[in-house]
């Protein structure tokens, strides 16, 4: 996206979503929005293929900028002093600066992971993804394109999340759920059918994950494997089918170009 077709897109989601206040394009040409005192911007990092090492999507990360300090995540400044309200506030703050950077540094052209913590599933309870999917409907993204990950699930009933997985869907959102474990993401991909099961490699010695991993890839639900931070991790994730990879080991997040990370060449683990 062209600087100014930036401006004009912050120009039309200022008139027709006056919900979401406080935008603007920072120095280094990434959208801010304001929120009590402090600057949020995107921090992107991307998800890989295993065997390949291409991008197949990019995550986005919110990032605070204020007297507190550089780099923080928000929530990490808001969410225990915030009431929902403020939280549901932040979040459609977040995703728009998120959407509109993604737009600007890599095009729009792979699917966006944004996550959404538990709490706020709590604070809007239904018809989850109408707000964003007007957001994306005036920047002209298909909402097919942003995969939306619930980060925390099992503080829930499994029958009040298969409904809201349900209403991301009618939204057109794809899902995609963390699991704890094998046993945890078998139940999770039979009971509420997700479009991605992501397992995290932390905590897993590399013959345990390629056992965890390989037991899930393939099954339906596409495989993320996230936070691979050594070769050995890299290289028992490439031996089990899984679809994607993220972790240290290949990228960090970057706040101040996403395009970088994004044009590098494929790594092979």
């Amino acid at each position: 996206m062209t600087p100014a077709a930036l401006n004009r897109a912050l120009t039309e989601i200022r008139r027709a979503v006056p919900a979401v206040s406080g935008l603007q394009v920072g120095e280094r040409g990434q959208v801010v929005g304001r929120y009590y005192g402090a600057n949020i911007t995107s921090a992107f990092q991307p998800w890989r293929a295993p065997a390949g090492g291409e991008v197949v999507a990019i995550e986005a990360y919110a990032r605070s900028h204020s007297k507190q300090g550089d780099g923080l995540s928000p929530w990490h400044l808001f969410a225990d002093n915030a009431v929902d309200s403020d939280l549901v506030t932040l979040d459609r703050l977040c995703r728009t600066v998120h959407t509109l950077n993604y737009l600007a540094v890599a095009d729009g052209d792979r699917p966006l992971v944004l996550n959404v913590d538990a709490r706020l599933l709590d604070a809007v309870p239904e018809r989850h993804g109408e707000f964003f999917g007007k957001i994306l409907h005036l920047l002209g993204i298909p909402a097919g394109r942003i995969v939306i990950e619930i980060r925390t699930v099992h503080q829930f009933d499994l029958s009040r999340l298969r409904r809201i997985l349900a209403s991301y869907r009618k939204n057109g959102f794809a899902v995609a759920v963390n699991a704890e474990n094998t046993l945890h993401a078998r139940s999770l991909a039979e009971l509420l059918a997700p479009d991605i099961l992501m397992l995290d490699a932390r905590g897993y010695a590399p013959d345990d994950l390629r056992r965890q991993a390989g037991a899930l890839a393939g099954r339906g639900p596409k495989l993320a494997v996230k936070r691979v931070e050594t070769t050995a991790a890299a290289e028992a994730v490439a031996a089990t089918g899984a679809d994607w990879v993220q972790g240290f080991f290949f990228d960090h997040p970057s706040a101040l170009s996403a395009a970088a990370p994004l044009a590098a060449e494929a790594i092979a683990p």
